[in-house]
């Protein structure tokens, strides 16, 4: 498989987690037009550790396959996040959050911990499994960054 073949596999990725060309860049550590040349297939050469890092936030290996291991990442998510907390929150109750935008107090130090220290391939990935046709991952991400700008979180990707 060459970088444009493998471009188009990450824009299609990107799009099914309702990624922004933007977001996808600063979770990577890249730059927007970089991620939008290796989409369209006009970037001449990128690294594997640059390569590597887009890859693994959209949960592909360098043979555009997921990975095993991270079957349920709001299985994942939802017991990160509830680690250090009397209240916890069950992988349903997280994908009801992140689709209609609405986090009940008690939770929001849940949801803070999810968009400051939570890998950002299992978040990305639990954004997926939560979309849905009503609600797509775009909506989804776009309400993970509204909490992030609310709650002031540490993480500057949002």
């Amino acid at each position: 498989m060459n970088l444009a073949q493998i471009g188009g596999e990450i824009h299609n990725k990107r799009i099914q987690a309702g990624l922004a060309q933007e977001q996808l860049a600063k979770f990577a550590g890249l730059s927007r037009v970089t991620i939008n040349q290796l989409e369209n297939g006009t970037l001449a050469d990128l690294g594997y550790t640059k390569l590597k890092a887009v890859m693994d936030i959209l949960g592909l290996d360098m043979e555009t396959v997921k990975p095993s291991g991270l079957k349920s990442a709001l299985t994942v998510a939802a017991r990160s996040i509830s680690t250090s907390y009397r209240d916890v929150i069950t992988p349903d109750m997280l994908s009801t959050m992140l689709r209609s935008g609405i986090v009940p107090v008690q939770f929001q130090p849940h949801l803070m911990a999810l968009l400051d220290e939570t890998p950002l391939q299992v978040v990305v990935k639990a954004v997926a499994e939560s979309a849905t046709p009503d609600v797509p991952a775009k909506k989804i991400m776009k309400h993970l960054s509204l909490w992030a700008n609310q709650w002031k979180v540490c993480r500057k990707v949002w």
